[in-house]
């Protein structure tokens, strides 16, 4: 009863928490022509919410009930800024924007030196107009592919949590995922080849051309560029400049577009720009897009709230050599001006991570309270094919749209561990706990599979051993004469310098199989074999994830210290089933040994790919057998053997006396650091 009642709770807190917004919907015409206004940015600039409007000029604006005494803000580049209460709009509204004449200014600058310059002084008024200390922002994504024929394949969209650095760090900010979808429009197309086209969601830190100072902005190409002025607009009712560039005769610009430049305050407020022909050869251009490309199109746009200039909307197109076009729209709907987070690590998307849900059935609903961006028209036109001819049946994964859920839900649903612990207090059973789903809690399974981890590390064996002086001899098989033998001091150790390397496979997330090789830095023999069993516990599942990994394995080690090289007058012999001949043969003396082997690692996430790790080993003994090592000298093709001491052609003395003992006691600590591959 008392899980019950808080699943029921819950459920009502995240209902009532959706429905406390308002919405504004309307169209944006132009004054004069009666034409929609595509594109124009509509919201509360003070409070950093906003939308755009549609191809056909349409919008739908959702802001939280508080900002209901807020003032409405249109603008868009060439026209005046559209202002009104929020509490005198009727919804639909019919807004009408005035045009701006584009005109060139009294004083035209004709020499290219002084366009420079409004760029050069543009640049250096970065920090002054652009976040000096790191923003959290929301964003709405969308990426879109066509065939050749023009047809939309798919869309994919998602609601971001955004985490950018100022801009006096060239640090790439985080995103993480609040929800989202993949909307397969051609049915001919299965989920699973559109689901991994996932990149774009850096959009709003990769399309950043202030933050990144894109070549046609940087002072050290200005050689490579042409620039001249192609006339003064109006934005937010002050004037613009519109700056043309294009590569210079026998430069090596790489770029073509435009760059819009506050007058007054000299802030980068768009750019249009494409990627020359010759340019789209470059092989690293990030943070832009390369590969088999016909042309990459990019537009740009950025906004004032307050007294600073912020990444408002970005939209990037891409031609494929088949002509068919793949797009990225980024739209920033809310900027925390006051205070920003890191998105938590957990919740990080990196380059390539599947982050979308996939649906046949397309539902403005499914955003709830969320702004986002409008389609066009091809887009709103396949989606309604869709709808009409029922194409696609839908194919709505649950699991994965409850662990993208998280992202909202985490702290409630924590706060439900902590109450209720892992077992239902009345029954005394295992629970499983909730996930939220559009505001539902249901039981989720989770679904892993198998991982490969590589271990890669360096560290210490602490096997200490004394000083001796031995001989070691190999007898012929049928009289007790010496084949070869040498003499010489093994001077005492306290540890062995060691590389190691594994192989693991994570099962679930949770357990794993492991194998394991170990090798000596000099001067020994030291082969360690290890496979075993192991567990994974993450420490900090809401943040950097930290491992700890226990584990038991069986270890055999080859294990011998090098005594001498002999000359072998003999010619070809045989020892332990291998025929030796050379001229000069390295004599060992050491053990195998079989260990149990339990081990606790220690690991901290780097990146989803790699782990830093610090392991402690202690190993046990249960079974020793001595043994003579020789290894040939002097040829290409060297042959080793390993043969018993318990063997009457062997010959072991230390000080002059027989001796079969150990060189070490092999009950003892091995120590290694290194990363994890995963």
């Amino acid at each position: 009863m008392r899980l019950t009642s808080t699943i029921f709770l819950l459920v009502a807190t995240l209902s009532l928490h959706a429905q406390h917004f308002l919405t504004i919907t309307g169209t944006i015409v132009d004054q004069k022509t009666g034409q929609p206004v595509g594109y124009a940015h509509v919201g509360i600039p003070e409070n950093g919410i906003g939308t755009i409007s549609g191809f056909d000029g349409e919008f739908i604006l959702k802001i939280p009930d508080y900002y209901r005494n807020s003032t409405l803000t249109v603008s868009f580049i060439g026209y005046q800024t559209y202002r009104k209460p929020v509490g005198q709009i009727e919804s639909p509204v019919r807004i009408l924007l005035k045009q701006v004449a584009t005109s060139l200014p009294e004083v035209v600058v004709r020499d290219e030196s002084g366009i420079e310059d409004i760029i050069r002084r543009a640049v250096a008024n970065i920090p002054k107009n652009y976040p000096t200390r790191s923003t959290s922002m929301t964003g709405f994504y969308r990426e879109s592919k066509t065939d050749a024929k023009q047809e939309y394949q798919y869309l994919a969209e998602g609601v971001l949590d955004i985490y950018k650095t100022s801009y006096n760090n060239k640090k790439e900010g985080q995103t993480g995922l609040i929800q989202g979808r993949q909307v397969v429009l051609n049915p001919t197309d299965s989920p699973e080849e559109v689901a991994s086209i996932s990149s774009g969601h850096l959009s709003p830190h990769r399309f950043d051309f202030v933050k990144h100072r894109e070549e046609f902005i940087d002072e050290a190409n200005f050689d490579d560029y042409q620039y001249w002025i192609e006339g003064i607009t109006s934005y937010d009712d002050k004037p613009v400049y519109i700056i043309g560039f294009d590569r210079a005769e026998g430069g090596s610009g790489r770029m073509t577009g435009k760059v819009y430049i506050d007058t007054l305050s000299y802030a980068f407020i768009r750019a249009e720009f494409e990627i020359r022909p010759e340019g789209l050869k470059k092989i690293n251009d990030y943070p832009l897009y390369v590969g088999s490309w016909n042309a990459n199109r990019y537009v740009a746009n950025y906004r004032k709230i307050g007294d600073k200039w912020y990444f408002s909307s970005a939209l990037r197109e891409g031609e494929r050599p088949n002509g068919g076009l793949f797009s990225n729209d980024i739209l920033i709907t809310e900027v925390d001006t006051k205070k920003s987070k890191p998105v938590p690590y957990g919740e990080r998307l990196e380059r390539g991570a599947p982050f979308l849900t996939i649906t046949g059935q397309y539902d403005d609903n499914f955003w709830r309270e969320y702004n986002t961006a409008p389609l066009n028209s091809g887009q709103k036109e396949s989606v309604l094919q869709m709808k009409t001819q029922e194409k696609a049946a839908e194919v709505f994964d649950a699991d994965f749209m409850a662990a993208l859920q998280a992202r909202r839900d985490s702290i409630r649903l924590e706060a439900l561990r902590t109450e209720l612990g892992e077992v239902d207090p009345e029954t005394g059973e295992p629970i499983e706990l909730p996930q939220v789903n559009n505001g539902v809690l249901e039981v989720q399974k989770r679904k892993f599979g198998v991982q490969l981890q590589m271990h890669l590390g360096a560290g210490a064996h602490l096997l200490s051993s004394e000083a001796a002086t031995l001989g070691l001899t190999r007898l012929q098989k049928d009289e007790p004469l010496p084949i070869i033998s040498t003499t010489g001091e093994v001077p005492a150790r306290e540890y062995e310098a060691l590389l190691n390397w594994d192989l693991s496979l994570l099962f679930n997330r949770r357990w794993f199989i492991r194998w394991g090789i170990t090798r000596e830095f000099y001067n020994s023999i030291y082969r360690e074999h290890s496979f075993g069993l192991g567990w994974q516990f993450n420490l900090a599942p809401d943040k950097r994830p930290f491992f700890l990994r226990p584990s038991i394995q069986h270890s055999r080690l080859d294990y011998a210290r090098k005594v001498g090289v002999a000359e072998n007058d003999f010619g070809k012999f045989k020892a332990g089933g291998e025929k030796l001949r050379s001229d000069e043969i390295t004599m060992y003396y050491g053990s195998r040994v079989h260990f149990f082997k339990p081990s606790l690692e220690m690991a901290l996430e780097l990146n989803p790919d790699l782990d830093l790790f610090i392991r402690g080993s202690y190993l046990l003994p249960f079974a020793d057998n001595r043994h003579l090592y020789l290894r040939e000298k002097g040829r290409v093709f060297r042959r080793k053997a390993r043969t018993s001491l318990d063997n009457d052609h062997n010959l072991v003395e230390r000080d002059d006396a027989p001796f079969n003992g150990k060189l070490a006691d092999y009950q003892s600590f091995l120590i290694s650091i290194g990363v994890v591959f995963k």
